[in-house]
């Protein structure tokens, strides 16, 4: 069960705050959180059992940080083991936007036949198809020819992120990857990053950003990554 209630807290920053800061009733968190709790542990749990665990686990986050109020308090929870990034700069963003995949395909093939082992992403959603790869002469010259038949627009001086996550188990539960999206939000947020674009799957967040601010941003999420 503390463990539950640890993983339900890690994933609300609202909560951490509010009870490393003092203003939160233990009573009242503990009967918001109660039904989660019991999803989560698949038995019935009493209140104020609840709140003796929430106790323990601030006490254990106040006495492990020398403050109540540690704005790194997230790092404390360990969210994924073998989590992996990495940093590929000399990245361009192609953006063919009410393009149809199928009349896409020869841009692609020529891409994807050129060499197995250049740096590529394929973004789609039903208004848009991004194609991230690397910036180098040869796949240019094809993406500029081909972005004149299709409309397409090229940003250039990019780098990216790549953040892969280990296969989850069945029984494991989703508010670990929640709040570890979580982290990483707060991390660029509160130092002001700007992000090109970024793409989410259970299995893999991709990061675009500027090259001047790609490698601050690999820095600064290093840490939460190695914990």
């Amino acid at each position: 069960m503390p463990q539950a209630i640890k993983e339900i807290l890690s994933s609300n920053n609202l909560y951490l705050q509010a009870l490393l800061s003092g203003i939160a009733n233990y009573t009242a968190l503990a009967q918001k959180i109660k039904p989660e709790v019991e999803r989560l542990t698949a038995s019935s749990v009493n209140t104020g059992t609840i709140v003796v665990a929430i106790k323990r686990i601030v006490d254990g986050l106040q006495k492990e940080e020398g403050t109540e109020n540690s704005s790194n308090v997230r790092d404390i929870f360990p969210i994924f083991e073998g989590v992996r990034m990495s940093l590929t700069g000399s990245m361009m963003d192609i953006d063919f936007n009410e393009s149809k995949f199928e009349r896409l395909s020869d841009i692609f093939g020529e891409i994807f036949d050129k060499d197995i082992s250049h740096n590529y992403n394929v973004f789609q959603t039903d208004k848009q198809i991004r194609l991230l790869a690397e910036d180098i002469q040869e796949i240019r010259n094809i993406i500029v020819s081909g972005s004149k038949k299709f409309d397409g627009s090229i940003k250039g001086g990019l780098s990216k992120i790549t953040i892969t996550l280990p296969p989850t188990s069945e029984g494991d539960t989703s508010n670990k990857y929640y709040s570890f999206i979580s982290s990483i939000s707060d991390i660029i947020y509160n130092n002001r990053i700007k992000v090109h674009d970024a793409f989410f799957t259970p299995r893999e967040i991709v990061l675009v950003l500027n090259d001047t601010d790609a490698l601050r941003a690999y820095e600064l999420l290093r840490p939460t990554i190695a914990r």
